[in-house]
């Protein structure tokens, strides 16, 4: 009995430190408006398509692997990797375009750093 106890708590924990990271993970993903309240979004930049990217990011790209932070890799290394990505998501052309919009500019102001 004390072994069952043991594994159930064991378990218990273990799942609330990987829904923290999940949590955490998301939570360093800056939103449109983060970026900004920053005064870091250059003029002239769609907001309404930095946030349709920001949701492609978090829905399409996280079913299949971690969230990478946008400053990880540089604007011109985003391009490369969201069209070679898009195939694989089944992203539409405009999808893709604001994917990758979203990555460039929260790339260049070292979103994730």
């Amino acid at each position: 009995m004390r072994f069952h106890r043991l594994l159930v708590t064991v378990l218990i924990v273990s799942l609330a430190a990987c829904i923290s990271a999940c949590a955490a993970g998301k939570a360093s993903i800056p939103t449109a408006d983060e970026m900004r309240a920053s005064g870091a979004i250059p003029a002239g930049t769609d907001l309404d398509a930095l946030r349709r990217g920001r949701a492609i990011m978090v829905t399409e790209c996280a079913t299949c692997h971690r969230l990478f932070l946008p400053a990880e890799y540089p604007p011109e290394q985003w391009r490369g990797i969201v069209k070679r990505m898009a195939a694989r998501a089944s992203l539409g052309g405009d999808q893709a375009a604001d994917l990758e919009l979203y990555l460039s500019v929260a790339s260049r102001i070292g979103v994730g750093r």
